[in-house]
């Protein structure tokens, strides 16, 4: 199989001579044609075990955290690497109760949002008649308030709620997705915020009674590092994927697809990593899910020589979408400057270019996205100044006619409905895209490894 595999691989990929000016592709061409599809689905597979052995997620603090940690360096050292752990203190949110019941005697599933306040609100429900933003946009009267998403803050939204008299606030986002729900964090609200689906936020009417009830405590996770034995240590380059998923759903797309290609490219490397001219450190994150916690903690644990050493970032996040795109993250804005989409730092823009290399040489048609399209662990790499990129295939936008042509799919619909979903399971995985994504993956970091230079 693994023969077959290489020559279909030989097909997809134009083969470059090895001359001084593609010498320093060496190693994107031998790690995009021996990483294995089949191999990374194998940890996928994984990951979702321990999502539904270990509680239904695999969120930082969760035993489905820990088993897929486990996991993760079970792999890592099997294949020759050191491995090392730093530990991250976060503030852990538990939630105790929550729940919404109708006059009627409906239950309602509600979410409470992290680090929000707790409360028991009895009374009238009412949508507000605009976008929530103003007091003026909710009915007098009104004790529990439904509001959209967008517009303006939700911040924003309790206060307004909280000038019309209304002591709770529920949340939905409008979307083709009528019965999804995501939970997010509200802290600095004055109001308890709960999360609710469009369909059910439609349906409310009459009162109801509201009960939320959640506390903070300190924990620690950690971060997970593998790097090549051999490498200059000025030279360093970082590639990572977030290891945890949010605490409502196994997280497989979101981000078990991208941990496990990226997983198997360190394997792939591993038979070449005293060759390497530059160092390769491949980082798996804890608390991403709590806004970049975990590689916020990196890079401000890090000293100047230490940051000055990392040459550049690249991130991965939900390759594998159902209803995908393949995303490159945009480094430079000079192609389209009236757009206005901010850049990364300098050197960003010679990132991109070889993350998109990695699908040029497939054949594979793809899409630049704004640095902000996803919000992830390159963040606090680009706020130190430290050039970053990165791919991914989609998360709650939704796809246009344009891209259902180009890359098939759905169009009208998000690229991954399952989004922070208990559906983000086995199911929720485009296999193809994956094996595609990881090979353009894989060109990347074996380019870097060889070169690292950003000047052109």
């Amino acid at each position: 199989m693994r023969v077959i595999a290489a020559i279909m691989l030989s097909i997809l990929f134009v083969p470059v001579p090895v001359s001084a000016a593609s010498s320093n592709t060496w190693l994107a061409q031998r790690l995009a044609h021996s990483v294995s599809t089949r191999d990374a689905m194998a940890s996928v597979r994984a990951f979702d075990a321990a999502a539904r052995t270990g509680g239904g997620n695999r969120a930082s603090g969760s035993a489905g955290f820990e088993m897929s940690r486990a996991y993760l360096e079970s792999v890592l050292k099997s294949a020759g690497y050191r491995v090392t752990t730093q530990s991250v203190p976060y503030r852990e949110f538990t939630v105790d109760s929550e729940s919404l019941i109708t006059s009627a005697g409906v239950r309602v599933r509600v979410l409470m949002a992290q680090y929000g306040p707790s409360a028991r609100v009895e009374g009238v429900i009412a949508r507000a008649t605009a976008s929530g933003c103003a007091s003026a946009d909710y009915p007098p009267g009104t004790a529990i308030a439904v509001a959209p998403s967008g517009a303006c803050t939700t911040a924003a939204k309790t206060v307004a709620a909280s000038e019309a008299g209304a002591r709770a606030l529920l949340v939905y986002d409008p979307s083709p997705v009528v019965d999804s729900v995501i939970r997010r964090q509200a802290g600095g609200t004055v109001l308890p915020v709960a999360f609710v689906s469009q369909r059910d936020a439609e349906s409310l009417s009459g009162s109801g009674v509201l009960e939320l009830s959640g506390r903070s405590s300190d924990a620690t996770t950690v971060n997970v590092f593998a790097e090549t034995a051999g490498g200059r240590a000025d030279h360093v380059v970082m590639a990572g994927a977030h290891l945890d998923s949010g605490e409502d759903g196994p997280g497989v797309n979101d981000n078990a697809t991208s941990v496990s290609a990226l997983l198997e490219t360190a394997v792939r490397l591993a038979p070449h990593q005293h060759r390497v001219p530059n160092r390769v450190r491949f980082a798996f994150w804890g608390a991403e899910e709590l806004i970049n916690v975990g590689s916020t903690h990196y890079v401000g644990t890090r000293t100047p020589a230490e940051l000055a050493a990392i040459r550049l970032y690249l991130n991965w996040e939900l390759i594998a979408s159902p209803n995908f795109v393949r995303f490159v993250v945009d480094g430079d804005d000079s192609d389209h400057p009236d757009v206005g989409a901010p850049a990364g730092p300098p050197g960003s823009g010679a990132v991109e270019a070889v993350l998109a290399r990695g699908y040029r040489v497939q054949g594979l048609p793809f899409r630049t996205a704004d640095l902000n399209d996803i919000r992830s662990d390159q963040e606090p790499f680009a706020r130190a100044g430290v050039p970053v990129g990165g791919a991914f295939g989609g998360v709650r936008g939704i796809k246009t006619a344009e891209e259902a042509a180009v890359f098939g799919g759905v169009a009208g619909q998000p690229y991954d409905p399952c989004y922070h979903q208990p559906c983000d399971d086995l199911s929720n995985v485009h296999v193809r895209a994956l094996g595609e994504a990881m090979r353009a993956m894989a060109w990347a970091i074996g380019r870097f490894a060889v070169d690292d230079d950003l000047s052109r």
